[in-house]
């Protein structure tokens, strides 16, 4: 199973595109789910609570992937990728970051890291309130990518052509 993984900061983008990729592999006959982001759902809730315990939401999310790798899923589309439980927990351990990215490691990651829009920002279920905060986590995605060596690439929000052209996908 190939898991498309869309990386930013709060209101980015990450859930617009990874439901526009979802759709269109879905039209394409592909088996493909979303795993949308559980800590969003917990925001809407008032669970601010469980939305503080970042080993249950990692858990949880762990738990969504490897169903689907067990049903023959061709993809699945991920916009709150299992590596950014790593700078939402507020007790980082080195055992955290490592168990997170042991599981990140169990498939075949396809990464895309959003640029951010200035103009546009959305935030929706989220602490982050303003363009400052969500830059700020834009930031330290990146940091944590890179110091864990995840390649990936950089695209703008609605650059699904490229996604589908990375699959060889493509059709115009």
């Amino acid at each position: 199973m190939k898991v498309i993984n869309f990386y930013g900061g709060a209101g980015i983008g990450k859930s617009t595109i990874a439901a526009d990729i979802y759709s269109k592999l879905k039209r394409r006959g592909y088996k493909t789910e979303l795993v949308g982001e559980f800590a969003k759902w917990l925001w809407y809730q008032n669970a601010t609570d469980i939305v503080e315990d970042q080993l249950y939401l990692f858990a949880e999310q762990a738990h969504r992937t490897r169903t689907l790798a067990r049903y023959d899923i061709d993809f699945a589309v991920c916009d709150s990728p299992l590596p950014l439980n790593i700078i939402y927990n507020r007790e980082p351990t080195e055992a955290f970051d490592a168990l997170v990215m042991q599981e990140f490691g169990r498939y075949d990651n396809i990464n895309y890291l959003l640029r951010r829009n200035d103009e546009f920002l959305s935030i929706d279920g989220r602490k982050e309130t303003d363009l400052a905060q969500a830059k700020e986590k834009d930031a330290q995605v990146v940091a944590m990518l890179d110091k864990w060596a995840v390649p990936y690439t950089v695209i703008a929000p609605w650059e699904t052509d490229k996604v589908m052209m990375d699959l060889n996908l493509w059709k115009g």
